[in-house]
C-alpha cells in the first residue's frame, strides 16, 4: 500500500514538473502571419527570456530551434526562451508593408510580442538581446516607457553603442580601445614589439579616417585573442530548414530578408545624414528599466570603453566585462555568460 502511494506521489511530482516545460508556435499577429514566435524552456520561475537577434534581419527562430547557443540544456533548464522573426522575414517582399521596416517599428513588435507572452503564459518578461538585437531593446525600453512598464527588465549583450555612422566611434571610442588593449599586453610583456607598433600607430593615426585605417586598426585587435569557431552541424541544418513556419527552399534564398537588411541600413543612414537621429547616449538616460550590460573584454564590436559609459549613463545598471571573451559572449565563455544571466534573474547557476 505504501509503495502503491509513493508511486502515486512520484507519478504526480513527475507530471507536475513536465507541466512546466514548454515547446510552443504562434504568430503574435495571426491576421497577418507576421511575427511568427516560438518558445522553448521551463516555466516553473514564471520568467520568459524574450531574445531579440543581432543583425539587421537575421532570423531568430532559426537560432533557437536549432540550438546554435547551447540554451537548451542551460538557460532553458531555468526560464522559458521565446525566439521569433522580425517583420518582413522569410516572406517575399510583394507580400509585407515595405513602409513599416524600420527601427522604430521593430520596438513596436517587441512590444507586441512581449504582450502576447505575458497574456498567454501569465509569466514575467525580460527583453533579451546580442549585439544590433541588444540596441533594439535599449531603444525600445528608452523611446517607449509607458509601453513596455510590464516588461520587468533588459539584458543586453555584446551590443555596440555606437554605429556605423557615428563619428563617435572612429574618432574616439575604438582608437581608445586599440590604445588600452596595447597597453594591458604591453605591461603583461606580451609580444611588446607588435603592441608598441599598434600603440605608437594609434597615438600617432588618432582616428580611424580611411578604409586602410579601419584594416589596420582590425589587424592589430583581431591578434587579441583568437576563440574557437562553433561549427554549424547537419543537425542543427535540418531543425531548422523542416519546421514551421520555414519552406527550405525559401529558407535558403535569403534574398527577401536582404532585402530588409538593406533598407533598415540605409534608412538608419539617411537619418544620420539628415542629423535627424537619436545617438544612443542621448537615449541611455532615458532607460528606466534594470538593465544587464555583458560584453567580452575582447570583443572589436561592443567594446568596454563604450559599456562602461552606457553603465554609467543608465540609472540601474550591472556590467560584466567577461575575459578572454570577444563578441559571442555566450559561447566563447558559455559558463560565465550563462552565469551572469542567471543571476541577474536571481536564479542562481545550479
Amino acid at each position: 500500500m505504501k509503495k502503491t502511494i509513493v508511486l502515486i506521489i512520484l507519478l504526480i511530482a513527475s507530471q507536475f514538473s513536465k507541466a512546466q516545460q514548454i515547446k510552443d508556435f504562434y504568430y503574435a499577429e495571426l491576421e497577418t502571419k507576421n511575427l511568427p514566435v516560438f518558445v522553448r524552456g521551463n516555466l516553473e520561475s514564471n520568467k520568459i527570456l524574450l531574445y531579440i537577434q543581432g543583425g539587421r534581419a537575421d532570423n531568430g527562430i532559426d537560432f533557437g530551434r536549432s540550438d546554435y547557443p547551447k540554451w537548451k540544456n542551460t538557460l532553458e533548464k531555468k526560464v522559458a526562451i521565446a525566439y521569433f522573426d522580425q517583420r518582413g522575414l522569410n516572406r517575399s517582399v510583394k507580400k509585407i508593408d515595405t513602409s513599416k521596416i524600420n527601427k522604430r517599428q521593430i520596438s513596436k513588435d517587441i512590444i507586441v510580442i512581449a504582450k502576447s507572452l505575458h497574456k498567454k503564459y501569465e509569466a514575467d518578461i525580460y527583453l533579451f538581446g546580442h549585439s544590433f538585437g541588444g540596441v533594439k531593446v535599449l531603444e525600445c525600453l528608452a523611446n517607449f516607457p509607458e509601453e513596455t512598464s510590464l516588461i520587468k527588465s533588459g539584458i543586453v549583450f555584446n551590443a555596440p553603442i555606437t554605429t556605423d555612422f557615428s563619428p563617435g566611434r572612429y574618432n574616439y571610442y575604438r582608437p581608445l580601445y586599440l590604445k588600452n588593449l596595447a597597453k594591458e599586453f604591453i605591461e603583461q610583456d606580451d609580444n611588446n614589439f607588435f603592441w608598441q607598433e599598434a600603440y605608437d600607430w594609434m597615438v600617432q593615426t588618432d582616428s580611424i579616417a580611411t578604409i586602410e585605417d579601419s584594416r589596420k586598426w582590425n589587424g592589430y585587435v583581431d591578434k587579441a585573442y583568437q576563440p574557437i569557431k562553433r561549427k554549424t552541424g547537419l543537425g542543427m541544418v535540418f531543425n531548422v530548414i523542416f519546421s514551421k513556419p520555414y519552406n527550405p527552399i525559401k529558407y535558403l534564398n535569403n534574398k527577401d530578408n536582404k532585402f530588409v537588411s538593406d533598407k533598415l541600413w540605409y534608412t538608419e543612414k539617411k537619418l544620420w545624414d539628415s542629423k535627424k537621429n537619436t545617438t544612443m547616449w542621448e537615449l541611455l538616460p532615458k532607460i528606466q528599466h534594470p538593465i544587464l550590460l555583458i560584453t567580452g573584454r575582447y570583443d572589436a564590436v561592443a567594446i568596454p570603453e563604450e559599456q562602461e559609459e552606457a553603465h554609467r549613463l543608465i540609472k540601474d545598471s550591472n556590467l560584466v566585462i567577461i575575459p578572454n571573451c570577444t563578441h559571442e559572449s555566450y559561447i566563447v565563455k558559455a559558463d560565465l555568460f550563462n552565469k551572469a544571466v542567471l543571476s541577474f534573474l536571481n536564479l542562481g547557476n545550479n
